[in-house]
């Protein structure tokens, strides 16, 4: 069974230029936690989530100009919520997280099911040769897959 029988194929999905305050709010319209960043040709370009938001929002630790790293924190602006008003004019690129699992749609289910379990969701689903973003596979989806080969008769 390939991953392509899980996909959820209508996705939600943002724009690198898009400003980070409207990918929030697409986020919150929808009820999601992550949404895949398309380029115009619908090629993945990375993924938006509220995790990769809130690991923005974070002190930073201070590292000297000769790598050392210290255990001292420097708050990024006085308060977390400053923070987030400062970040939400920039554009989805500078926050967006760019290492993001995928499979190709003939790469098998065990897989995608490894990938959920050990990285979460979402896995996507790209085609390897365009780079397009097909749709995407998440918990929810693979269980559904699962049932539904469940009560099919057997052949």
């Amino acid at each position: 069974m390939p991953c392509h029988s899980s996909m959820i194929e209508q996705l939600i999905t943002v724009s690198a230029d898009q400003e980070v305050g409207e990918a929030i709010e697409v986020l919150r319209k929808h009820q999601i936690d992550a949404v895949p960043v398309v380029d115009e040709g619908g090629r993945l370009e990375g993924v938006f989530s509220m995790q990769v938001l809130l690991k923005s929002l974070l002190p930073v630790s201070v590292t000297t100009s000769d790598a050392l790293h210290m255990d001292i924190t420097v708050a990024a602006a006085p308060g977390v919520a400053k923070r987030l008003k400062r970040v939400k004019p920039l554009k989805v690129s500078d926050l967006m997280d760019r290492k993001v699992h995928v499979v190709g749609p003939e790469t098998p289910l065990w897989e995608g099911v490894n990938l959920l379990v050990h990285h979460g969701a979402p896995v996507l689903v790209v085609d390897k040769e365009s780079g397009k973003l097909l749709g995407m596979i998440d918990q929810r989806s693979i269980i559904d897959e699962m049932e539904r080969v469940q009560d099919e008769p057997e052949s």
